[in-house]
Parts: structure tokens; C-alpha cells; sequence
């Protein structure tokens, strides 16, 4: 099977590239959901998230949250989705793992609603130690931090107050995500 990132990567494709560095892809593809949806993909072929490194994960996700910040701005739109199909299971079309950024306007008629199931409690019981077994299994979830010394993380927090601050807010895009909620 072809892999159509792959192809966008090869420049065999109408997509374009928005940003790239050596670790991660964010770019335009020709057939999407809705006007103005964005693909952040990994360079190296990963087919699913769990072959993926953390390291690359994070780029990933550290990329469709500043593409999110650009669609709100550029689209004024009202949220976005940020969807990952994992697997032939979860609708994956192409066989690269991806994060789709899909900017949403109420009433905007593209549905990616699910309809919830009755589950009994016994199942979800069940799920729930199968899963915290499991999980328990995997370790730490948290990222190795840099250690900071007291007095840095002070004067860090200290500067990002004053930017804060600083800056008008029509500008700051914390404030006008605020402004957005009904």
C-alpha cells in the first residue's frame, strides 16, 4: 500500500507544506473534511501511535496545538478537532500516523459526533482493572523533566507573568479563546 505522506514528503502530491523541520510535518493535504483542516505528521513512516517514540509524539502534538492557535486565528473558527484515527479500526485511511487539525463553526454540518452506548457496570468494572492492570504495567506516564533550580523556575514564572502583562489583549490568544466560549 502507498503511503500518501510518504508521497508529500517525495513532492508526488498537490499538498502543501506549511512548516517542517527534521522530526515533524504540518501541511495542506487535497482531499480533507472541511475548508481549512491542516495534517501534522511525523517525517519517519510510523504506521500507528503506538510505534511512534514519545519524543517524536510530543513534537506532533506540540505542532497541532500551534496549528490549532493559527486555524483559530487565520479562520476565525469557533473550535477545532483534533483527530488521530489510529488504525484500520478507527477509520485510518492511510497507513502514517497523523494528527488532523479540523477547524469547527457551530452548525457548520460536518458531524463528528458519536453516539454514546449503554454499557453496564459490571462491564465498565471490569474494563476499568483490566485497564489500570495494564496501565500500571506501562510505568510513569510523565515526561523526564530538566531539573530547575528553585530560584530559575521563580524567575521564569516571574518574566512570563510580565509578558503576560505586557501584552494587549487582542493580542493574547489565551483572551480571546475566553471571548469564544458562549
Amino acid at each position: 500500500m502507498e503511503c500518501e505522506y510518504c508521497d508529500i514528503l517525495a513532492g508526488k502530491s498537490k499538498a502543501q507544506l506549511l512548516y517542517e523541520d527534521d522530526t515533524v510535518i504540518v501541511a495542506v493535504k487535497d482531499v480533507v473534511y472541511t475548508h481549512g483542516q491542516i495534517t501534522v505528521f511525523p517525517r519517519q513512516h510510523f504506521t500507528i501511535m503506538e510505534q511512534v517514540p514519545d519524543e517524536i509524539i510530543t513534537k506532533c502534538m506540540i505542532a497541532a496545538d500551534k496549528t490549532s492557535r493559527a486555524v483559530f486565528e487565520v479562520f476565525q473558527a469557533e473550535g477545532t478537532n483534533i483527530v488521530i484515527q489510529n488504525g484500520l479500526g478507527a477509520g485510518q485511511k492511510v497507513p502514517h500516523f497523523a494528527v488532523e487539525v479540523v477547524p469547527r463553526r457551530e452548525g457548520d454540518g460536518l458531524n463528528l459526533q458519536w453516539q454514546p452506548k449503554e454499557v453496564s457496570q459490571d462491564d465498565l468494572d471490569i474494563s476499568a482493572h483490566q485497564l489500570s492492570e495494564e496501565i500500571a504495567k506501562l510505568g510513569d506516564f510523565t515526561a523526564p523533566k530538566k531539573k530547575e533550580a528553585a530560584s530559575e523556575v521563580k524567575e521564569k514564572n516571574i518574566e512570563e507573568i510580565k509578558e503576560s502583562k505586557s501584552k494587549d489583549d487582542k493580542d493574547n490568544y489565551l483572551v480571546k479563546s475566553l471571548k469564544r466560549i458562549p
